[in-house]
């Protein structure tokens, strides 16, 4: 099984128990309109909220993230009932797309199965959760976006009103290599993971491709790509490792990098001067922003409507259990 994709297997069973108040991996948590939410569902979707947060500097505490992964679930399901209560329909071949990716990076059919049992899940479980997300972008897309209109004017007054956004700072390219360590971890795990990171270091010091090492071993979400971060601002990333980076020269390795996710090492590829766009330079991604921010705006707006009128019931805890 892909590291990565243990990874958000473990969190599913360890990570959303506190919210269940220590019930079992697979139990409901709540329901929304009858739909039930499961903890595993919560616990898949905490790593990407924690990349998010941190990719915005941000520490958040676990309760926090947990939170707000269950608010998006919520969002989900009731966007998702809304599209079928209107008879949108889900892309078939998007969803069998993602069910095949996920099912490589957990080694195939039988690991990914296994691993779902570990969770208290199902294919057929996953599968609903999947088709879900799709059947929400389709109505999104198709329902919610062409009631937003965006004209030049919009893209101007927005563009000489944020002068701010459009000064380029200094950004650099990097390619990283992440050992992660569980919440929780002992010094035991933590001296393993460091010795992991140190002779991935060593190996890309001596010579060895950064981008093969860091598919070998890194537990990144980025893995598959080689590690690559892209372009990235000093005040986008954690600051140990943005700090790191931006003291390399281009084709610097970094020593072994200490967060609260466990241990890096970054390979500066690209650097970018500071510098402003002009306006013809903005005009799409304007554009695109006034349009993503409309949209979501009507779904804000729908979304509020829908929790004004459904029942949304969280499971109590077993007896004895802590309180959430």
């Amino acid at each position: 099984m892909k590291k990565t994709f243990l990874w958000a297997v473990l969190l599913a069973v360890s990570i959303a128990l506190p919210l269940a108040a220590q019930m079992k991996a697979g139990a409901v948590v709540m329901t929304v309109n009858d739909q039930p939410i499961y903890t595993w569902e919560i616990g898949m979707l905490v790593p990407q909220i924690q990349q998010e947060l941190a990719g915005q500097g941000a520490q958040p505490n676990q309760n926090e993230v947990i939170n707000r992964a269950v608010q998006r679930i919520v969002d989900s399901r009731l966007l998702g009932q809304e599209a079928r209560r209107r008879e949108v329909k889900s892309d078939d071949a998007r969803v069998e797309a993602a069910m095949a990716e996920i099912e490589e990076k957990a080694g195939g059919r039988e690991g990914l199965d296994s691993a779902l049992v570990g969770m208290g899940a199902t294919y057929d479980l996953l599968r609903a959760s999947v088709s879900e997300k799709e059947l929400v972008k389709t109505f999104v897309t198709t329902q919610l976006e062409p009631q937003v209109s965006v004209t030049a004017e919009d893209v101007v007054a927005f563009y000489n009103a944020n002068p701010e956004m459009f000064s380029r700072p200094e950004m650099v390219r990097a390619h990283h290599i992440l050992i992660r360590l569980m919440p929780n971890s002992t010094t035991a795990d933590k001296k393993e993971a460091r010795t992991l990171a140190t002779a991935a270091r060593q190996r890309v010091v001596a010579g060895e491709d950064f981008s093969v090492v860091a598919r070998q071993v890194s537990d990144g979400p980025n893995a598959p790509n080689g590690g690559d971060l892209g372009f990235f601002a000093q005040d986008s990333m954690v600051p140990a490792l943005a700090n790191a980076a931006f003291a390399l020269q281009v084709g610097g390795i970094s020593d072994v990098i200490a967060t609260q996710f466990g241990f890096h090492i970054v390979k500066v590829t690209e650097k970018r001067a500071a510098s402003k766009m002009t306006l013809e330079e903005a005009q799409n991604p304007v554009e695109q922003l006034l349009l993503e921010n409309g949209t979501r705006e009507k779904a804000s707006e729908l979304l509020a409507q829908l929790k004004e009128a459904a029942t949304i019931v969280k499971n109590a805890p077993p007896e004895g259990a802590p309180a959430s």
